[in-house]
């Protein structure tokens, strides 16, 4: 039976020798269609999985602009019995719905301002006070201020020692340090330590030829990772400089607790030392102009550093200028912290120190104050008066930032 079939298959081949070779195009034909088939779905498939992986567009970096409202500006604190004020940086103690706590100076002592919010603040506590035989024998200015993990408070203190020389505007002389006050009740009471936190390579009997002299006005904040803290201050010294704007920083152990006892002086090439040294200028003043009064913060929302500072431009005042054009209140930020190289925006144009005491306005020491846990938005806080016979208090705008 199988021989005659195998036959039977040849005798047909065999008779139509035509019919054979199509026989064989056809199923060459199919196999080709269907292998060149599978070689499209792989290359689909492949295709779609690169163009899944490696995205045609890299997404564009966010920028912020931030954003000030002048006409919200308002009175901070002015029914409370007290005057000149803010006198140095403001520190948060507390900041929720209903109820704020912060602590600066007035006339020469610290206190602590409490209430519902900034428009609305009732209660003032004094808490430090000038000591005899000390560095802050004549004033101790508590202002901003850091939390540990064990929620201490740290505030950086501008202090002064008078030696009977005047300022304009009728300002006591002064030679001024920084200092560094400790609250383990938040805010209700302060330790001030008994040596500056900064050691000056200038001492008291430094005669720089000017009223003022050491290092003040500071700012102090927790680096971005919270393993750093960075100290900002005034170099009152001259001495070939300008007075102008300065850092040092201190290190932070693994128990979120700040170590105090070694200060880091930054170098021209941006590398810090325990080594006591004059540490660079990161933010000055370009010509007959002063970087002074800084306030610094690590801000979350924008992914930088930001500061808002005083530009004293006294080459305007000494040329007989009525107003003042590039001196006020500035703006800028920073990467790092030590950098500061975009370009510093003005927010208020007035004079930056009062030249005379019943001549002229001014608007010094200016804060970022946030009212979100994101920092997205907040308050613009600072003191002006339009003499300085009047004193001078606080005020605030509100800002925010929006995404370009």
């Amino acid at each position: 039976m199988v021989a005659t079939l195998k036959i039977e298959i040849f005798e047909f081949l065999s008779k139509d020798a035509a019919t054979h070779f199509f026989f064989i195009f056809v199923l060459y034909t199919l196999l080709m269609n269907r292998l060149t088939l599978i070689l499209v779905l792989i290359l689909f498939s492949c295709s779609k999985e690169e163009s899944e992986v490696l995205p045609t567009e890299i997404p564009s970096e966010k920028t912020f602009q931030f954003d000030l409202d002048s006409s919200s500006e308002f009175p901070v604190a002015h029914d409370v019995g007290l005057n000149y004020f803010n006198d140095i940086t403001v520190g948060v103690i507390s900041n929720s719905s209903n109820n704020l706590k912060i602590i600066t100076a007035a006339g020469t002592r610290s206190y602590v301002f409490t209430g519902t919010s900034l428009s609305n603040i009732n209660q003032v506590t004094e808490v430090a006070s000038p000591q005899e035989n000390t560095f802050y024998s004549n004033y101790v200015g508590l202002g901003q201020l850091i939390k540990d993990s064990n929620n201490t408070i740290y505030s950086v203190f501008h202090s002064e020692q008078h030696d009977g020389s005047i300022l304009p505007g009728n300002i006591p002389g002064f030679y001024a340090s920084v200092g560094l006050g400790i609250s383990y009740d938040n805010g209700e009471t302060f330790q001030l330590n008994s040596e500056p936190l900064i050691q000056n390579t200038f001492d008291i009997n430094y005669d720089n030829g000017f009223g003022d002299g050491g290092l003040g006005e500071p700012s102090v904040t927790f680096s971005k990772d919270r393993s750093e803290v960075f100290v900002y201050y005034v170099d009152h010294n001259r001495s070939g400089r300008g007075v102008n704007i300065c850092m040092v920083k201190f290190i932070v152990d693994e128990s979120g607790i700040p170590d105090f006892s070694t200060c880091y002086y930054l170098n021209e090439n941006n590398q810090f030392s325990s080594n006591v040294i004059r540490s660079k200028e990161v933010v000055a003043g370009i010509g007959y102009a002063d970087a002074i009064f800084p306030h610094v913060s690590y801000n979350s929302f924008i992914d930088k550093y930001v500061m808002v500072y005083s530009l004293n431009h006294y080459g305007e005042f000494n040329n007989g200028s009525i107003l003042p054009s590039e001196s006020g209140i500035y703006y800028r930020e920073s990467i790092d912290g030590i950098n500061w190289d975009e370009q510093p925006i003005k927010l208020i144009t007035d004079w930056s120190i009062p030249y005379s005491f019943d001549n002229h306005s001014f608007a010094w020491h200016p804060n970022l104050i946030y009212s979100n846990d994101s920092q997205s938005e907040g308050y613009l806080v600072y003191s002006k008066a339009s003499t300085l016979e009047q004193g001078h208090k606080m005020w605030a705008m509100k800002f925010k930032y929006s995404q370009n």
